[in-house]
């Protein structure tokens, strides 16, 4: 959606500006008295343009994107896996934030959030540049790993595991640790689907067994 967007103002500008190059040439060629106007007229619609792209980028970003972290929104993640052919190898990471509730009840809400943005640029971090991350709701995040296959995705699992094991989250003077569980799903080569839903629900039943260990990591091959 957001290079459709860029390309229609594109588009729109490239446009506007064959326009005042035309507007120009002519002025210039046969010495019209209107042309300054027709430029003036092209320079307003060029600006109106940038403006309205602008704005809907703004949308976009608004649309898609998580308030607090910054990552994508959980909207945003389902469409763009669910709206993709799953090309094995292919692996999804549910990741939760073991025992958050706590953090928010001992220190209150504004730590509980700063962790979670904390916890975002850990992520970030320990993320390559076509994998998507998304605050799926709450403490709970998912990472999708294209051309990743089960062991690839347990190194990058155990890396954010743990780096966030490790990380001393500091907030107006207050000092807490977290731990995460992770749940794997994973597809090889010689694996065939299409369905994102089966992947979430393997992916949360691993989940689920990892959170019974805490600070945990449970992989399931699809």
């Amino acid at each position: 959606m957001k290079r459709k967007i860029n390309e229609l103002v594109v588009v729109l500008i490239s446009a506007d500006l064959s326009s005042w190059f035309i507007v120009l040439f002519m002025g210039k060629r046969y010495a019209l008295n209107y042309s300054l106007i027709w430029m003036f007229i092209m320079t307003v619609q060029i600006v109106s343009k940038v403006c309205l792209g602008v704005l809907v980028y703004n949308l976009y970003k608004e649309a898609y994107t998580d308030v607090l972290t910054g990552l994508y929104s959980r909207r945003y993640f389902y469409k763009r896996v669910a709206n993709n052919k799953i090309k094995p190898p292919f692996s999804l990471l549910l990741i939760d934030i073991d025992d958050f509730k706590s953090v928010n009840d001992t220190y209150g809400h504004v730590v509980g959030d700063f962790v979670l943005r904390q916890f975002a640029d850990i992520l970030r971090n320990n993320a390559r540049e076509d994998d998507v991350i998304a605050r799926w709701g709450g403490e709970e995040f998912v990472m999708a790993l294209p051309e990743t296959n089960i062991d690839e995705a347990f190194n990058i699992a155990d890396a954010i595991r743990k780096a966030v094991e490790g990380h001393c989250f500091c907030c107006e003077g207050v000092t807490c640790s977290i731990t995460v569980s992770i749940g794997i799903a994973s597809i090889d080569e010689r694996a065939d689907i299409d369905d994102i839903e089966q992947f979430f629900v393997t992916a949360d039943k691993a989940l689920y067994k990892a959170k019974e260990n805490k600070n945990y990591i449970t992989v399931t091959k699809i």
